[in-house]
């Protein structure tokens, strides 16, 4: 073949990788025609990934590690510029913005959804059939994650998922406005186009998905969020805990309602030293800032980023009341903790290294900040640290038991954001009733409020006085999430049943609690959850690590003991 520049170049650049590949290069390379079907040269940080550059028996394996690690570095592009959209992009850049990431989410489903996967995922599946003995755990677990990846976006075309990735964003700005002005008229025809666009994309999965089930369309929706559930299996989870809560809640209100009512908080609690705490309790909780941040936005708040770059974003802080934002930091900080506990020295960019979806993403925000964040040992950590903090010397209100009796004080109420733990289930079966009716098209949009105030009368006894405090509530459906709340409810019984286990296993829980001691805590969640990345399905992992697939029985043990038998 002729030899030009452009081969020169690539031998020059492989000459200069050899200190970083440990001579693999002279072994690997049998003639210099090879080096051009070789890869780009590796960094010194991509050759610590052993696991993502590692050589395998299957040449299609070794092609999918490496589209798939470019798919990966794309969508960490797309994270670090959503969490910039959200803090810190210059008004005048949103258009521009806007464009840079559907641009992005097009060429992710593009390099994902084409034909030349597809055959080289049946190669290595041939491979993995003829040569088992060369393929580790971790290596067919990614395999078949690239596989549900693939099947997931497979028939939906790009230039929907490039105007979701749009009207995602766009629905962010939207949101926040219409929620501040109250603005029903505004926002309906945003969200008829979301519907309509969310139906589009359901309907092509549904091709694919062979499920002739009532709601295959939603259910197809609730697998991008939960990937292999199947509605039935969640309706019949949802269908205990309705039934079990309906019983118990009376039986709670009544035993609260002869105890004194909680002394409300009375500020001003600084915005400053609201995220100063929020920060502290992070630190504690085993948040690494070295990888990650927390910051403050106009919009509601959202986890997310890489292992790497964790950035979690929370609300602008009230002033009057610092349980709310701290309430928040925890919760985001359950997902950032998880995500940075992930395999990313070994799998990053690797589907098999990616969280196991919201569903166990929710099930670590809650134990944090709804299970272990909502203890009487924390508040006795807290209490005398807060007191001094905001400077309440010898506030009653600012006491270990009246911030405990704050925060498990159960009372329906119309927001979701400040309901408490027993009452939460309610909000979000309303919202999932009412999204499946929405995809289904047994409900219009223009029908939403009335159907929403309907569903908060019937569930909750109480009704919204605005739009703002009903159905304007929530951003998730201006950003397409439609699908997404069951994990609420899925991911509180993950995180009851996690907690179940973890207490016979570390013994000492209160006490650790109590001390702000929480890397034991850390340390079994990052062994038994968050190193595990996708090695194992969800329910799998579950099995393995509680003796138990997913089921409610330990919530609603939960509920019970510290709202009726510990009152």
């Amino acid at each position: 073949m002729p030899i030009g520049k452009n081969y020169w170049d690539r031998v020059k650049d492989w000459a200069a990788a050899l200190p970083f590949i440990g001579g693999q290069f002279v072994r690997h390379v049998q003639s210099v025609d090879e080096i051009l079907r070789l890869p780009p040269p590796r960094t010194p940080d991509d050759v610590a990934n052993t696991k993502q550059y590692e050589e395998h028996a299957s040449r299609a394996y070794m092609d999918l590690k490496m589209a798939f690690r470019d798919i990966g570095r794309m969508n960490a592009i797309v994270e670090t510029l959503g969490r910039d959209f959200l803090t810190a992009m210059p008004e005048g850049a949103y258009k521009s913005r806007l464009g840079q990431i559907a641009f992005l989410y097009r060429r992710m489903h593009e390099e994902l959804a084409n034909e030349k996967i597809s055959r080289t995922i049946e190669e290595a599946h041939a491979h993995e059939k003829k040569s088992p003995g060369s393929w580790d755990p971790w290596d067919k677990a990614n395999l078949r994650e690239m596989e549900t990846m693939y099947r997931h976006v497979a028939q939906v075309p790009a230039d929907l998922m490039e105007k979701k990735a749009r009207l995602a964003f766009e629905g962010r700005r939207k949101h926040r406005d219409v929620l501040k002005c109250d603005d029903w008229e505004e926002a309906r025809p945003f969200l008829e186009d979301m519907v309509d666009l969310q139906r589009r994309i359901a309907d092509a999965k549904v091709l694919k998905d062979n499920d002739h089930a009532t709601d295959a369309a939603y259910q197809a929706l609730m697998r991008e969020y939960m990937p292999g559930s199947r509605l039935v299996e969640v309706d019949a989870l949802f269908k205990r805990m309705e039934d079990k809560l309906k019983e118990i809640l009376p039986w709670i209100l009544d035993v609260q309602s002869k105890r004194k009512e909680p002394i409300p908080l009375t500020g001003p609690f600084p915005s400053a030293q609201q995220m100063w705490l929020n920060k502290s309790l992070l630190k504690v909780m085993g948040f690494d800032f070295n990888r990650g941040g927390l910051y403050e936005t106009g919009h509601n708040p959202v986890e997310g980023g890489t292992p790497d770059d964790t950035r979690l974003v929370i609300k602008t802080s009230d002033s009057t009341n610092f349980l709310d934002s701290m309430k928040s930091a925890l919760h985001e900080g359950g997902h950032g903790i998880y995500i940075q506990g992930l395999p990313r020295e070994t799998w990053r960019y690797q589907p098999v290294g990616q969280d196991l979806g919201a569903a166990m993403q929710e099930s670590q925000a809650l134990l944090i900040e709804m299970i272990l964040g909502r203890t009487k040992e924390f508040y006795r950590y807290l209490a005398p640290r807060v007191e001094g903090l905001f400077q309440k010397f010898g506030d009653p209100a600012m006491t270990a038991e009246n911030l405990y009796r704050l925060k498990t004080h159960v009372k329906p109420g119309v927001d979701r954001k400040s309901a408490d733990e027993v009452t939460y289930f309610f909000h979000v079966l309303l919202r999932m009733r009412i999204e499946r009716d929405l995809i289904a098209g047994r409900l219009r949009v223009k029908e939403l409020p009335d159907a929403w105030n309907a569903g908060m009368k019937e569930l909750l006894g109480v009704e919204p006085n605005t739009y703002a405090q009903g159905c304007l509530q929530d951003v998730h459906w201006f950003v397409g999430k439609f699908g997404y709340f069951p994990c609420y409810t899925l991911g509180h019984m993950a995180a009851a049943q996690i907690h179940d286990k973890m207490k016979r296993d570390i013994q000492n829980i209160p006490e650790l609690m109590a001390s702000g001691d929480f890397m034991p805590i850390q340390m079994w969640l990052s062994d038994k959850i968050y190193s595990q990345g996708r090695l194992k399905r969800t329910d799998d992992l579950l099995e393995e690590v509680t003796g138990s697939k997913l089921t409610p029985g330990p919530l609603i043990a939960h509920l019970q003991d510290r709202y009726l038998e510990a009152a």
